[in-house]
């Protein structure tokens, strides 16, 4: 076996490794994120979980593409492995909490589910009477997220993309069913303006991540792509409005709170550039990009089709 064909079935390997890990940390800290936020109402919850909407919305709003050469008819199938990650920041590790009636002082720095141990603070009435804040959940620098996705095309310069992964429910429901699914359509503008020297599409995709009863991710992105290739080097960009949403339904034990709580959060991101480069091994592709908006995030895989 050459080095390039070693190197490419071991970064599929790896990939493939990532979004297993990933899925099964996920179901393993259902049980522990309950917990963390059992002690907060609807309101005092956004802050600590603010984070996760912020990144994982950037994650999932990413990878779709590694080019815009389509034709206005032909067969086209190809299989990618997309990996994911943001940056945990400094920023994304404290908020500012408001605190329980009767605690002081009334707002409080403390961590969210990507920091440490929570602050604690006093009641001021009762001295000896202590409330502490959740403690994090996730102890990570980066935020990843890996899946396969399936593109098919061409109709009227029309291309189809696909995502989906599903882990079923584990143990005797310990580790609940976790599904990601995603679709979206990109359409050549080229066929309409012959000549441009560049390969341009517009596209849109739409997906969501569940896992358990707790958590739901949605995310749309609408946007243009642009590209051009040089021998077997693709340089590819584009712009997009996005948004993503975080619904969570857990139990609140706050006993100023509604014994049921759902809460909604929207994403950080609503614009993103994209910039990234694409190299062709003959069956198999190699890509990676950079996205800056509201949270920065890198995308890249392995691509196998034609």
């Amino acid at each position: 076996m050459s080095r390039a064909n070693q190197f490419v079935r071991g970064g599929m390997l790896y990939l493939l490794g990532a979004a297993l890990l990933l899925f099964s940390t996920t179901a393993r800290s259902q049980t522990s994120l309950e917990d963390a936020l059992k002690p907060y109402s609807g309101d005092a919850a956004k802050g600590y979980i603010q984070p996760v909407a912020d990144l994982f919305g950037a994650n999932m709003n990413s990878g779709f593409y590694h080019g815009s050469e389509m034709s206005r008819w032909g067969f086209h199938l190809n299989v990618d492995i997309v990996a994911m990650v943001a940056k945990v920041g400094d920023a994304q590790k404290t908020y500012t909490a408001n605190a329980p009636a009767g605690f002081s002082p009334a707002t409080y720095q403390t961590t969210t589910i990507f920091g440490g141990e929570g602050a604690e603070i006093s009641n001021s009435a009762i001295p000896g009477l202590k409330f502490k804040g959740s403690d994090g959940v996730f102890k990570t620098e980066n935020f990843p997220l890996a899946v396969p996705q399936l593109s098919i095309g061409y109709i009227f310069g029309t291309e189809a993309t696909i995502r989906y992964i599903s882990v079923p429910t584990l143990g005797n429901d310990k580790f609940p069913a976790t599904t990601l699914w995603g679709a979206g359509l990109r359409h050549s503008v080229n066929q309409y303006v012959p000549g441009l020297p560049i390969d341009l599409t517009s596209g849109f995709f739409y997906q969501s991540f569940k896992t358990g009863d707790i958590i739901k991710f949605t995310g749309l992105s609408i946007g243009a792509q642009a590209s051009k290739s040089f021998s077997i080097l693709t340089v590819y960009t584009g712009l997009a409005w996005e948004k993503s949403t975080l619904d969570l339904t857990y139990r609140s034990t706050d006993p100023t709170a509604p014994l049921d709580v759902d809460i909604s959060m929207t994403g950080a991101n609503t614009f993103r550039f994209t910039g990234g480069l694409c190299l062709s091994l003959g069956f198999a592709k190699i890509f990676a990009d950079a996205n800056f908006g509201s949270v920065t995030c890198f995308s890249g895989g392995i691509g196998f089709g034609n």
